[in-house]
């Protein structure tokens, strides 16, 4: 098994992974290999995938349903958990990647479009430890978008940012220091993850990194959210990554919430920068969008308010992660119920049972 695995799901032809394979090759990155999970309506691309793998002499595993079913066989529960038709398949691709035995994960979407930038040298830094920039604001939260330019000077959020946070405004600090990193997310170019909200609002063009920070910056006692594209996950991070149903479109961000808490307890860092690529957009209805992201973004506020409550103190640091988030899944659920915010929060209530499920499962299997 390669020390890194990208993976992909897709209902195209994935013409755009022979650009990251010279990327690849270009880097000379010969740890590497590629897998593709394919859903009902992928076309037919196994012998498209295998002419591109012997052209750049790169690992490509193509999986169709049948293949995934076969893969895995013994792991009924996993399967079941990932309905067809869903971008969340790629979630199943990193479990077998993980249980293949990867040491790094990368995660792109099928619209993303690798840059000239060391794609996977910049995703290496994952489950490295290493001197770092990192930034602190006294409020607790950064906008890492506030790192890109955009076409017409407007200022933007990622997708599923707090909407209370985002008109404080705050001097943040900082600082050079040696921390693991536990994931990486690489920043995204011309039309990048935001809300739907923001995209009716005013269109969105992100033309580069603004000159003078880091090309990789890391986060000290402050949260942002991240999303599961361009993103890399060191190993230990694979079987705590999960997209609950109930969180709709923004379920990867509250579990980006869940990591962000983890990271600033073990006292280790989530990254952003590079390797920068570009996005360009499968069609989208964003009032469709709309409509699935708000209840979301409604009780995202207490959500993120009750994590960075929760305290975590006396919890030892020599517990895994798999370990605290099981812990700490279940302190939301309990926080919950005590505070009387179920009838309110109903789909947090949801995501911290689905996640359950998806620890238990994976649980048996790690």
């Amino acid at each position: 098994m390669s020390q890194t695995t990208i993976t992909i799901t897709t209902i195209h032809k994935p013409t755009f992974i022979e650009d990251l394979c010279k990327n690849i090759n270009t880097y000379e990155h010969k740890d590497t290999d590629i897998l593709i999970i394919g859903d009902v309506k992928t076309p037919p691309i196994k012998d498209y995938c295998k002419k591109v793998s012997k052209n750049y002499k790169i690992p490509i595993l193509y999986l169709d349903i049948e293949a995934q079913e076969n893969s895995l066989s013994d792991y009924q529960e996993l399967l079941d958990l990932f309905d067809y038709n869903t971008p969340d398949r790629v979630i199943l691709g990193g479990m077998l990647a993980y249980l293949r035995g990867c040491d790094r994960l990368i995660a792109v979407d099928d619209d993303n479009f690798v840059t000239e930038n060391d794609f996977v040298g910049f995703h290496s830094i994952t489950g490295t430890k290493k001197m770092i920039d990192l930034v602190e604001s006294p409020v607790g939260w950064y906008n890492v978008h506030s790192h890109l330019t955009e076409q017409n000077l407007n200022t933007f959020f990622p997708r599923g940012f707090p909407f209370k946070y985002r008109q404080t405004h705050y001097s943040e600090k900082w600082h050079m220091e040696e921390r693991k990193v536990i994931v990486n997310q690489g920043l995204v170019l011309e039309d990048p993850d935001i809300d739907a909200i923001t995209r009716l609002a005013h269109p969105i063009r992100a033309m580069g990194m603004v000159v003078g920070y880091p090309v990789q910056f890391g986060l000290k006692n402050t949260w942002s959210p991240f999303n599961y594209q361009n993103t890399s996950l060191s190993r230990e991070m694979i079987p705590c990554y999960f997209r609950p149903k109930s969180g709709l479109r923004n379920a990867d961000i509250w579990t980006a919430y869940l990591f962000n808490k983890l990271a600033e307890h073990f006292g280790d860092c989530i990254t952003f920068g590079q390797p920068l690529v570009k996005q360009i957009r499968n069609i989208h209805n964003n009032f469709d969008d709309l409509d699935v992201e708000l209840e979301n973004n409604k009780e995202t506020d207490y959500f993120v308010d009750l994590l960075k409550r929760i305290p975590l103190n006396d919890y030892k640091k020599d517990m895994s992660y798999f370990e605290l988030l099981n812990e700490l899944i279940s302190y939301v659920g309990e926080t919950l119920i005590f505070e009387d915010k179920v009838k309110e929060n109903p789909m947090i209530a949801s995501f911290v049972r689905e996640y359950k499920t998806w620890m238990e499962i994976v649980g048996s299997l790690c």
